[in-house]
């Protein structure tokens, strides 16, 4: 395997280490790695990954959380050729397994879940040919024969594979190419200003398209140093001040107060420049962040489909500023403005195909416009200012895309449960939450409700407050 037969991810780290391979790259909770200590460890991992097989065009699934393994492997998948597919640990084993039920894994590399954690049995027409733990590490993984009805699924020159859900819950892959990645990665660094001397923290899960294009693939692009930790608060990431020139802290918007908040009681101020990569967040919401942090935030527009189309400063009357090569515009007009269309420098790629009219789907008539889903006030020269919602049931959930009629669909499979609704309602600092609504049998309460929730959804779908329509609830939730 030559370093031109690589993919992207490995070529970046490749070009960096003549430039800068000694200079520390990666703290996570258990390591602190140079770039030239990163590419020893994939390159170790690449060699143990071909010697089970596992080559150029194979999809390999990964499945954990901020760990520097993640990274390692994602380096090591991409020496070989292979094609990374990062698989959300919070849904448990039903999205690995329904992803293998849509494409041909060839592998699947994940952290086990203490001692009452058991093999997977794998869809019908999967052959497992070895089980074993990866040397050094308490990380699984399962080499696998896949149907052979899967194997023109990927297209040639995929490198990532990531998922997302449309409104109505159906779930599809989005496939990217090298030049796709290098694109996202670039526009990252060069917005976010990330070179040497730049720390870049995040605590938020990596399998999250919006975090992993601004987090992982900005700092790939660039010489900046990432800190990252397995679900931590945003505090433990962080570093010590006086260790970087400058800090960019790329999280969620509650995380970002959280901190801010914590910052304030304690009389201190701390220099950063927050990222928020919701472009529904409305621009008072900053105000606390500006205070404590020294400067306005920054938004990100996001599409998985595409990448990062746009970015504004947190201020008022600051417009989005679309990323290279990428056309936005404005489309059908709704309540909360017009749909937000944009032109992308690549194209689309997804399986199954996406609709016209869908988020990331085709405009009808225009099929280089893409559908975003959002709705956006554009001024009299076409710029795009405040993004105040969207204009289908797709919502941000913790970062993660997500789909209302999910909700819902799960929600009515509760044996009493005869009608559900689930609306996105927002807290004062504008953090948003699921509120259910339902109808049911019977004129007892639903004492398994919570339970239920829990056991049918990943964690950041199960709604925060429920409402029982009938009879009407006395004066609060059942």
């Amino acid at each position: 395997m030559t370093v031109s037969d690589a993919g992207q991810f490995y070529r970046w780290l490749e070009e960096a280490v003549p430039r800068a391979g000694s200079q520390r790259s990666l703290d996570s909770q258990d390591t602190t790695l140079s770039r030239r200590g990163l590419i020893i460890r994939a390159d170790k991992r690449a060699r143990e990954l071909a010697g089970l097989k596992v080559g150029a065009g194979d999809v390999v699934a990964l499945s954990m959380g901020n760990v520097a393994e993640f990274v390692i492997l994602l380096l090591a998948v991409s020496k070989l050729g292979a094609i990374a597919m990062p698989i959300d640990p919070a849904n448990g084993d039903r999205s690995l397994l329904a992803a293998a039920r849509r494409l041909p894994i060839r592998a699947v590399l994940r952290r086990p879940r203490g001692l009452e954690n058991s093999p997977l049995e794998y869809p019908e027409g999967y052959a497992l040919h070895s089980r074993r733990k990866l040397s050094g590490s308490l990380l699984e993984v399962d080499v696998l024969e896949p149907p052979g009805d899967l194997r023109s699924a990927v297209p040639g020159d995929t490198e990532f594979i990531l998922e997302a859900v449309s409104p109505n819950g159906a779930v599809h892959d989005i496939f990217r190419s090298g030049a796709h990645l290098r694109w996202i990665g670039e526009t990252a660094a060069a917005r976010l200003e990330l070179g040497a001397g730049t720390h870049l923290a995040c605590s938020q899960a990596f399998t999250s398209p919006r975090f992993f294009d601004a987090v992982v693939l900005g700092w790939l692009a660039s010489e900046a140093r990432l800190a990252m930790a397995d679900n931590p608060t945003l505090e433990s990431v962080l570093p010590p001040s006086g260790t970087y020139d400058r800090l960019v802290v790329v999280d969620l918007l509650y995380s970002l107060q959280r901190t801010a908040r914590a910052l304030k009681a304690a009389g201190a101020e701390r220099e950063l420049l927050a990222v928020i990569p919701q472009a529904t967040i409305a621009t008072s919401h900053g105000k606390l962040l500006k205070q404590v942090f020294g400067r306005p935030p920054v938004q990100l527009l996001c599409l998985e489909e595409i990448g990062i189309l746009g970015t504004r400063v947190m201020a008022r009357g600051e417009r989005f500023e679309a990323s290279p090569g990428v056309e936005l515009r404005p489309g059908k007009s709704s309540d909360g403005g017009h749909e937000v269309l944009a032109r992308s420098p690549h194209p689309v790629r997804t399986r199954p195909a996406l609709a016209p009219g869908e988020p990331g789907g085709p405009m009808a008539g225009e099929t280089a416009w893409i559908h975003t889903g959002y709705a956006g006030h554009f001024g009299a020269n076409g710029s795009l200012g405040e993004v105040p919602g969207r204009t289908d049931s797709l919502v941000n959930l913790e970062g993660r895309r997500a789909s209302l009629r999910s909700i819902e669909a799960a929600m009515r499979k509760h044996r009493r449960i005869t009608e559900a609704e689930a609306e996105v309602e927002y807290d004062v600092d504008g953090n948003p939450f699921v509120h259910l609504r339902y109808k049911a049998t019977g004129s007892t309460a639903l004492d398994d409700l919570e339970e239920f929730m829990v056991a049918e959804l990943p964690p950041y779908l199960v709604p925060r407050q429920h409402t029982r329509l009938d009879p009407p609830p006395p004066d609060a939730d059942d």
